[in-house]
């Protein structure tokens, strides 16, 4: 699918987040509005969060599909006892609350008010609680708590691995399953965009003076095999576990895991590696806002190519007839300015620039740009 592929899935987590804040704005905004009498405009604004909780849904929906699971850095310990903390009531409450919320429209449009009440003094702050923490558990992910900031003053006493490729940074961590030791527990590796695949390699120590038989080996939607060269691991010997990972669509650096036991020890671990694909071009800022009611001015998305290889931008078109987009050359194949200009900041709104590129990559050559009135 094309289409999917070409998406940049790093630029979602701040649109959910801005989703988020929006439906907590309208939330309180349509209490407010009830509570003052003003029913309509209560009506108005409600179904506006519902839309906007809605679209929140779809997105985290389709980010998750396409990255998998995003683990909080197990760097800051007391952090990430504060985030699993939020985040569970977060991920419950969020699953039931939606028939509720069914409920509590489908009573409103049937005008039986009193149940319209009852239910919504019980889903309200369920529903208020779930916009804030989501807010709250994007900071913590994306800018609170950076993997990179530990990674980087563990990686000044890290080692590279002679049998490891020269991408493959190896962090001296361990992961133990009994006997079986796991150097390293956790690794680090640069791929290029475009590459299709990254081979990983852990290798797995006995030291007891027994054979240990392998369980389990398996990862996510990410791993297209996982492999072991010595199965059982013979006592006193190191066996090579080999993971291939596909590649195609990630952007960024993500987090994917292979989960391994023994039968000796049942219980399973991770062997976790941090893969970085190496941008060919950043988009800044990826998401453009303007306030409600804010002076319509033009703002400026600064397309960057950060290969040595040019790429063009072919076409930029606004997805939205209520903002306007102008191309800039400010280097041919190397810098382009993309002018947004909304014709007014009354309404919100959510929208994208579809940008069209002559970059070879099948999955980089139309990325999009956001922008919003919130």
């Amino acid at each position: 699918m094309p289409i999917l592929a070409a998406i940049d899935y790093s630029v979602f987590p701040p649109i959910n987040a801005a989703l988020n804040s929006l439906s907590c704005v309208l939330l309180i905004t349509g209490l407010i509005l009830i509570k003052s009498g003003r029913p309509r405009a209560h009506k108005v604004t409600m179904l506006a969060a519902l839309v906007t909780s809605a679209i929140f849904l779809g997105c985290y929906l389709f980010y998750h599909y396409g990255t998998g699971h995003t683990e909080f850095p197990k760097e800051y310990p007391t952090a990430r006892k504060i985030y699993l903390a939020i985040l569970l009531p977060h991920i419950v409450l969020a699953v039931v609350n939606l028939p509720f919320i069914i409920m509590l429209v489908v009573a409103a449009f049937r005008e039986k008010f009193e149940r319209h009440k009852k239910i919504a003094r019980i889903i309200f702050p369920s529903w208020l609680f779930v916009s804030i923490t989501g807010v709250v558990i994007y900071f913590m992910l994306y800018h609170w708590f950076l993997p990179g900031d530990a990674a980087a003053s563990t990686s000044e006493s890290s080692s590279i691995s002679e049998n490891a490729p020269a991408s493959q940074k190896v962090l001296e961590e361990e992961m133990n399953l009994g006997d079986l030791i796991f150097r390293p527990g956790f690794q680090s590796v640069k791929a290029r965009a475009g590459q299709e695949a990254v081979e990983v390699q852990f290798y797995g120590t006995n030291r007891s003076q027994s054979p240990i038989k392998m369980k389990m080996m398996e990862s996510g939607c990410a791993c297209l095999s996982v492999t072991i060269d010595q199965d059982p691991v013979p006592a006193g010997k190191t066996a090579i576990l080999t993971g291939i990972f596909d590649t195609t669509k990630m952007r960024g650096s993500s987090d994917k895991k292979i989960l391994v036991s023994t039968e000796q020890h049942p219980q399973a671990k991770f062997l976790t590696t941090r893969i970085e694909i190496t941008p060919v071009y950043m988009i800044e800022p990826s998401m453009t806002s303007w306030k409600i009611g804010e002076q319509p001015a033009s703002k400026t998305v600064k397309f960057r190519v950060t290969r040595k290889e040019p790429i063009r931008i072919l076409t930029a078109e606004s997805k939205r007839m209520e903002v306007t987009c102008e191309v800039e050359v400010v280097e041919e194949g190397r810098a382009y300015n993309l002018h947004l200009t909304p014709k007014g900041t009354e309404q919100a709104l959510l929208g994208i620039v579809r940008i069209e590129t002559d970059c070879e990559l099948e999955h980089y050559a139309n990325p999009l740009a956001y922008f919003s009135i919130k």
